[in-house]
């Protein structure tokens, strides 16, 4: 019986790879043609901010020079609870320039801070698009202006999810590993988008029709992954968010193993918590697509189940099944290779990442224990350095 258990745990884990390996390839060969527009929709820009003074001032400076009609877009800047000079950074913006407004929040006991200042700003913004930018993130300069085309061009676009690209990738050793996750993960969506699947949002380079989030509810300041949450929701009530490689942001990933751990915790046990809130799934393509991202934590770890192959040696079921686990670990292997080339990633690193993905299915284990055990919520901030190693490309 352990056998037939082991066999089918390793044949469905090594399916999963397969699948978002397939989805990454096509992304990562996606050359797409899309417009863009000098003016269009009004947006709201939103941006929680809590100790962003390194960071905050490059992004309104980007976002105060978008090839797009000035007139359209004001900026929110929600600070909270920050403890160096962010709200002073802000505050001179605020000052500087007559589309910028900065607000303060006073401390709140709610899990997710960021959404309860990504609701806040919701009650004051008055664009037809909101728009939300994490503090860390550099967009280019004519992410507006594909944006706007987007929802112009089809009336049931609901929501829009841009391009995100490490912007400190060769910073550290940790920087390098957690680059390729994201651009993994980054090109499986942009692969998914190309077969009309699901598109989730990631919370930043995000724009949401503001009808849509009314009708939805807006943010969950309960869980740890708001945007997976929503995108969730949106999806579920029929609207479509769609992926343009286009509307381009860089932000920067950790860059030291203890912030790399607090945030993959947060976003490993929020992926967990939503899927235990599921309850059923109608047979639509998009929202079965969608589960296989939510349950990401237990095929990570599940992914563990190989090493218990050495039971089966020597029968012929334990060579078919390492086969099958060598040809998925292989694929991922090439990905890996074509993006970090791609990314100007260094040639060991992809090889490496096959030792750093255990680690990381252990701390979906673990993540997955935070939230069985019900360990207390905590929504902790990723520190910045401000530190740039990609090129900035507005061409």
């Amino acid at each position: 019986m352990l056998d037939y258990l082991i066999v089918a745990v390793s044949l469905l884990v090594s399916a999963w790879s397969v699948y978002n390996s397939f989805f990454a390839f096509l992304g990562i060969t996606w050359n797409t043609n899309e417009n863009k527009v000098s003016s269009g929709p009004s947006f709201s820009i939103i941006i929680p901010a809590k100790n962003e003074e390194k960071v905050l001032g490059r992004l309104l400076d980007r976002l105060e020079n978008q090839e797009y009609d000035r007139s359209k877009v004001e900026i929110i800047v929600v600070e909270d609870g920050s403890t160096d000079n962010t709200l002073g950074v802000c505050k001179n913006y605020e000052m500087t320039y007559d589309n910028v407004k900065c607000v303060h929040l006073e401390p709140s006991p709610v899990p997710n801070g960021k959404s309860r200042a990504l609701n806040y700003a919701l009650r004051i913004a008055r664009g037809e698009i909101i728009g939300i930018y994490d503090a860390d993130t550099v967009p280019r300069l004519d992410a507006l202006s594909y944006a706007a085309s987007k929802f112009l061009n089809d009336s049931n676009v609901g929501a829009l999810q841009g391009r995100l690209v490490p912007i400190n990738v060769r910073e550290s050793v940790v920087a390098r590993f957690a680059s390729l996750e994201e651009l993994f993960y980054e090109y499986s969506i942009t692969g998914r988008a190309r077969l009309n699947l699901f598109v989730p949002l990631e919370g930043t380079c995000t724009f949401i029709k503001r009808s849509v989030l009314e009708d939805v509810g807006l943010w969950n300041e309960y869980t740890l992954t708001e945007d997976l949450d929503l995108s969730l929701k949106i999806t579920s009530r029929g609207y479509k968010i769609v992926y343009s490689p286009n509307v381009i942001a860089w932000r920067e990933v950790p860059t030291s193993l203890k912030a790399l751990i607090k945030q993959r915790l947060r976003w490993y046990r929020g992926h967990f918590e939503v899927s235990l809130k599921v309850d059923k799934i109608r047979l639509d393509p998009k929202l079965i697509d969608a589960m296989l991202i939510v349950a990401s934590p237990i095929f990570m770890v599940l992914s563990l189940a190989n090493y218990s192959l050495v039971i089966l040696y020597p029968s012929q079921v334990y060579l078919f099944v390492t086969a099958i686990v060598s040809l998925a670990s292989f694929t991922s292997l090439v990905l890996a290779i074509m993006i970090s080339r791609k990314h100007l990633i260094e040639f060991a690193f992809p090889f490496l990442s096959i030792v750093y993905m255990n680690f990381v299915a252990l701390l979906n284990l673990f993540a997955m224990f935070m939230e069985v055990s019900k360990f207390p919520k905590t929504w902790i901030k990723t520190e910045r350095t401000g530190g740039i190693t990609a090129r900035i490309d507005d061409s």
